[in-house]
């Protein structure tokens, strides 16, 4: 499989790569191709016949102090098993932690306002490392699901990369770019849309472990709504997002 290829895959499945710009000339023939030959390439992947039905999930959320991984920190990270779950599986159905923050790091009041953290939950809380530690023991090799999860993904990498020089390999699948694909949106849907559409209760709203519940509810939505829709290999569905972004680069 050519570089271009694999980057692009990685892009769209891994969460690793930059901003996606595998097309350059999205209305030129060479787009069509490039497009098609991706197409390909996706159904020469180990995964691409796996059923979705029989794939094992892990539901992420993070909470941060703002928006750049750089200038910011994690606060809180928390995820949720779904699917088809190995005799190896933690032996609890949910995973939760604040992160210790530095003494001199304050937390932002307007993400106090909204999380409900304030400092006095994360300076003495797990420290970054041991979160990780214990984050990456209970994912596993699943498959990663999120709202908007290239947020969690970049900062979770972030921290992975100062603490031990390594980054996220798992597959990675977003709840709104699967709601565009199935519902035909123009534009990226927030959770809060997702959850009025699908009729999921809102609890906990904002806070890692609350949106990590939540977003599973929307995705075991999903899941039966791309059953009904023929989608029922990883591969199809793998498809199905990449024409999305095909469309985007167009548009």
């Amino acid at each position: 499989m050519g570089f271009e290829r694999i980057r692009v895959l990685r892009h769209l499945f891994g969460g690793l790569g930059d901003q996606y710009s595998g097309i350059e000339d999205s209305r030129s023939l060479q787009a069509e191709v490039e497009l098609r030959a991706m197409l390909s390439a996706l159904h020469e992947h180990e995964m691409s016949d796996q059923r979705l039905a029989d794939l094992s999930y892990a539901v992420i959320d993070t909470e941060t102090t703002g928006f750049s991984p750089q200038d910011d920190v994690l606060l809180s990270v928390a995820a949720v098993l779904l699917g088809q779950v190995p005799e190896d599986s933690p032996g609890f159905p949910e995973f939760y932690s604040f992160v210790r923050i530095p003494k001199d790091r304050e937390v932002p009041e307007l993400v106090s306002d909204l999380t409900g953290i304030y400092k006095e939950h994360v300076l003495q809380a797990p420290k970054v490392d041991e979160v990780l530690q214990m984050f990456l023991q209970y994912i596993g090799d699943r498959i990663l699901i999120g709202h908007h999860v290239g947020h969690d993904i970049r900062f979770l990498n972030a921290a992975l990369r100062k603490n031990w020089g390594i980054e996220l390999h798992s597959q990675v699948l977003d709840t709104g770019k699967i709601a565009m694909c199935l519902h035909q949106m123009k534009k990226y849907p927030s959770l809060d849309m997702l959850l009025s559409l699908y009729e999921i209760s809102v609890n906990e709203r904002h806070t890692a472990l609350g949106d990590a519940k939540m977003t599973a509810a929307v995705i075991e939505r999903q899941l039966a709504l791309l059953q009904e829709h023929g989608i029922y290999t990883l591969g199809k569905l793998w498809e199905m997002l990449l024409v999305l972004e095909h469309s985007q680069q167009r548009s």
